[in-house]
């Protein structure tokens, strides 16, 4: 096989082809440019052999089936690789149709993990055969990555499941299914013992099902639950965004209201305008500064990264947390409404009510300057300034544990925040926030600077940022 070959071809007599993704490069599967064209080229060599064909089952040589999209790269991505990355999710769609309509039956057979990208790869199958074992999970997480499945994946399982069970089930919160609820949700059509019985198992359901056609294709196709248009549906619709808006609490997290709207006005139109629709909103959440955050944060915890202190990491905790709470009683002292710091803190995506810290944790020690510039009214301080100043008063304070040596690195420094002290998860962690702020860390050092002017020289940027 070539090198760059990611696609293995084989047939056997009774004419049916084994598509085996087998990437030399990597330990797993990702979908990345060497992908596309190796299955452009096994598409394109299906369709001129169909009559010599018989049926098509995609596997792995790998330990799992296919890990998805290649982190790196969308990490790399920005606004200006809008064109380059809306051609690329095309291209990734347009083979997947093409294989689905070729007219013969094709099965998944999958023998490890098929996540995000790769189960999309699955979704265009007929029908999916899974091996008996825990490793075997089903799912897109992608939610939790901050973006949503941009390869067919909402407009499949909004065709396979309903839009409701799709978004509840499976798209909204990145669960991973095992084989067994994967069978009752009904992505999986079949369980098999082993990975030895996959390949039988497909062929038997390729003999059984010659005329196999996608759902979705077929005459008088009507999707479960109804269509946004269908009267019972329609009645609950307007709940879903309500009830996100109420789970989400105003935080900064595009990538749930993305897959809402993909889903709902995916549903109205025809397959594949739908998968137009889905594109359209993938890219724009993978061009943008949540994902990348939210990419960055998962790839410090695919590296094993805990917060190593060379101190104590429980200090780094506790002066982060305490510099959040500080800040929360500073607002307080100046009048602002307790209602409205919580509301702040849960805006700038901190799942605990940072007043009720107060309680449990000791407010850090104010910085020098700490007395603030504003009066005792409220209505003199903006919202968005509460929600930055919890944000900016722990980031800072996280600076100065690097500076201190009390944590080792940025990454050791973005895993601690996270995973101990709380911060939001849409940054990517509290250095990631400085390096993601609009303008980067010239941008977090000015707005620093403004909020300085205004409450008081805390705010004021080390040296470390500034030189």
């Amino acid at each position: 096989m070539d090198e760059h070959e990611t696609v293995r071809w084989d047939r056997d007599d009774d004419g049916i082809v084994v598509l085996t993704l087998d990437d030399p490069r990597r330990s797993a599967n990702v979908i990345d440019d060497a992908y596309v064209a190796s299955m452009g080229r096994a598409v394109d060599r299906l369709e001129a052999e169909r009559d010599s064909v018989a049926g098509v089952v995609l596997t792995s040589a790998k330990r799992t089936f296919s890990a998805g999209g290649d982190l790196d790269d969308l990490l790399a991505a920005g606004r200006d690789d809008v064109p380059r990355l809306t051609a690329h999710v095309r291209e990734v769609k347009a083979q997947l149709r093409r294989l689905e309509t070729l007219g013969r039956p094709v099965v998944a057979a999958i023998n490890g993990a098929a996540l995000g990208g790769g189960l999309e790869i699955a979704l265009a199958a007929h029908h999916r055969v899974v091996v008996d074992d825990p490793g075997a999970v089903l799912g897109f997480p992608e939610v939790r990555l901050g973006l949503l499945p941009g390869a067919g994946g909402v407009v499949r399982s909004v065709r396979t499941l309903g839009i409701a069970d799709a978004l509840t089930k499976l798209l909204l919160d990145g669960e991973r299914l095992d084989p067994a609820a994967a069978h009752e949700l009904g992505l999986a059509g079949e369980i098999v013992p082993a990975v030895a019985d996959l390949l039988p198992a497909a062929r038997r359901w390729i003999a059984a099902n010659p005329e196999a056609v996608q759902p979705w294709d077929t005459a008088g196709y009507r999707m479960p639950g109804g269509t946004p248009a269908s009267p019972g549906l329609a009645a609950v619709l307007p709940s879903f965004p309500a009830n996100l808006r109420k789970r989400l609490k105003g935080a900064n997290y595009p990538a749930p209201h993305h897959i809402m709207a993909a889903a709902v006005e995916g549903a109205q139109v025809d397959f594949d305008n739908a998968l137009e629709i889905e594109g359209r909103y993938f890219v724009n959440l993978a061009t943008g500064q949540v994902a990348k955050n939210m990419i960055q944060a998962f790839l410090a915890r695919q590296g094993g990264k805990a917060p190593s202190a060379v101190d104590d990491s429980q200090d780094f905790t506790r002066r982060t947390i305490g510099a959040r709470v500080a800040e929360a009683l500073a607002m307080v002292e100046e009048g602002v409404p307790a209602a409205s710091i919580e509301q702040a803190s849960a805006q700038a995506g901190y799942r605990a009510p940072v007043l009720a810290l107060a309680d449990e944790v000791e407010p850090g020690p104010r910085r020098a300057g700490s007395e603030s510039h504003v009066g005792g009214a409220s209505g003199d301080v903006p919202f968005e300034d509460l929600e930055q100043r919890l944000l900016f008063a722990e980031a800072l304070e996280a600076v100065g544990c690097i500076d201190e040596g009390v944590v080792a690195t940025p990454a050791d420094a973005n895993a601690g925040s996270l995973h101990g002290a709380g911060f939001p998860g849409w940054t990517g962690g509290v250095l990631q926030y400085i390096d993601g702020f609009d303008g980067g860390v010239v941008g977090f050092v000015a707005r620093a600077r403004e909020l300085a002017a205004r409450y008081g020289d805390r705010f004021e940027p080390p040296a470390s940022l500034v030189s």
